[in-house]
């Protein structure tokens, strides 16, 4: 979906993914390494990269930010998205979260975006409960998840034949578990962050 949401927190910035962005995100994508618990594709070429690209700003069930550190690395590390967006249940996903750039790893950057996500889809999107799946095997996403504020409300295996847990929050839930969920700005035009 072509958007203009974006947030900020500390070192933190999520804006629209654009085209500039989609080689990097590729390259991760293609890196068997960081990609054991999200849906196998097989190797992502150029050509298939645009093609989903151009594909996705035609889908209004979707919102992709690109995450931005923008103060010791200065550049974009990672990607997570909106989706499945259900405006007349008010209810969306959150996920495909990956931050590619090993210098970004382990420095709550991951977590961070999550909130910032999830607030702009309660804000200004009008989302009332944001929904998710993890596998208790991805530590590091399923602490983020617990982190943040989900709960548990179930379990189902997934494409990739994971069993992975059913979570969900709604607003009380992010304030309750993130003392700077008030700070984080958000914004329906990223360029005031």
């Amino acid at each position: 979906m072509l958007h203009s949401y974006g947030a900020g927190y500390s070192n933190v910035v999520i804006r629209p993914l654009e085209e500039k962005d989609i080689e990097t995100i590729r390259r991760w994508r293609n890196d068997t390494s960081q990609t054991k618990f999200l849906r196998d594709v097989g190797h992502i070429t150029s050509q298939m990269q645009l093609e989903w690209y151009n594909n996705y700003l035609k889908d209004e069930s979707q919102v992709i930010f690109a995450i931005d550190e923008v103060d010791e690395l200065n550049r974009m590390v990672g990607s997570l998205a909106v989706y499945n967006i259900n405006p007349n249940e008010h209810t969306a996903e959150i996920g495909k979260i990956q931050i590619g750039d090993p210098a970004a790893h382990g420095k709550g950057i991951g977590r961070v975006s999550l909130v910032m996500a999830m607030k702009i889809a309660i804000r200004l999107m009008g989302i009332e409960k944001i929904l998710g799946g993890v596998s208790r095997d991805n530590v590091q996403a399923y602490t983020n998840d617990m982190r943040v504020g989900f709960r548990i409300v179930g379990e189902h295996i997934s494409d990739n034949g994971i069993v992975e847990a059913d979570i969900e929050l709604d607003e009380s839930d992010l304030f309750r578990a993130n003392d700077y969920y008030e700070s984080i700005e958000v914004s329906d035009n990223w360029y005031e962050i």
